[in-house]
């Protein structure tokens, strides 16, 4: 009798593990200072940023890894009050479940934010902006910049009249 509870208990600690290994959330890639982050809203911001600058022939968002330059600029620029309506928002988006909504949905979900949501979308729209054209790719083939690092400084050089 105590053999088949040993055996019993031994099972049902197993599944349950099981099952509560499958439940636990997944954790984010990053680690940020100030603001605290799941594995769903990196996902979260990584399709945002995804929906702001998709992927056509030129790379997306996604591509760039827009998403973790967001999150780290949001961590080390931001103030306290920016930080607090800039997780408000995060909140918001991942509790509504936007990784997951369909094209159409997201552009209704987007086009009636009020308030501290509104306020997180422009905040990653405007790093997303930034990231993306100041990528190299953007830069060489967009901008036709040659050289992305000055050219040599030269004192001394006669001018011809």
């Amino acid at each position: 009798m105590k053999r088949r509870e040993a055996i019993r208990s031994v099972v049902l600690i197993s599944a349950g593990a099981a099952f509560l290994y499958q439940c636990k959330e997944k954790a984010a890639s990053i680690s940020l200072k100030q603001i605290p982050l799941t594995g769903a809203e990196q996902e979260m911001i990584n399709e945002l940023t995804e929906f702001i600058i998709p992927k056509t022939d030129f790379p997306g968002a996604r591509d760039l890894k827009t998403g973790d330059f967001v999150l780290m600029m949001a961590d080390d620029i931001l103030s306290p009050e920016e930080q607090a309506k800039f997780e408000g928002g995060m909140k918001v988006f991942t509790g509504k479940g936007f990784a997951k909504m369909s094209p159409e949905e997201r552009n209704e979900f987007v086009n009636a934010l009020e308030g501290d949501p509104k306020t997180f979308y422009e905040m990653v729209k405007q790093g997303t902006i930034e990231n993306f054209t100041s990528s190299e790719k953007y830069l060489k083939e967009v901008r036709n910049v040659t050289d992305l690092v000055p050219s040599k400084f030269q004192a001394c050089i006669p001018v011809n009249s």
